[in-house]
């Protein structure tokens, strides 16, 4: 298995939890309510691959590289996204936004980011 890193394509094409969960010195149970999803989901290889999962962990890997410039390492992108809160979401933090949101929770933070891009500072 390949170690996890933002913005590098992942092992044979399937995002792998267990990478990101060893990059990130987390367990399986907690990267799943992390990313919002069973934990279940990310223990079973029959179910990594099914298409709802791999979906959300492209969307999150996405969205972390596209917030990697701003920190240092990918565990400082990883503790913006678990711990950070964002005065434009009621003080809620990236992964609880998506946790409240599902798929439009994901879209904010894309477009809020895309914000920042374009010098808001909200």
């Amino acid at each position: 298995m390949t170690p996890f890193k933002i913005g590098t394509a992942p092992d044979q094409g399937i995002e792998q939890p267990k990478a990101w969960a060893e990059a990130f010195f987390t367990s399986i149970e907690q990267l799943a309510d992390f990313v919002d999803l069973p934990p279940q989901s990310l223990k079973r290889s029959e179910r990594v691959k099914q298409s709802k999962v791999q979906t959300r962990l492209i969307e999150i890997h996405l969205l972390l590289r596209r917030v990697r410039p701003w920190f240092n390492s990918d565990q400082a992108t990883w503790a913006w996204y678990i711990a950070e809160p964002l005065v434009a979401f009621e003080q809620l933090t990236p992964s609880e936004v998506i946790k409240k949101f599902h798929g439009s929770g994901i879209q904010a933070l894309n477009d809020w980011i895309t914000e920042r891009e374009l010098g808001g500072f909200n």
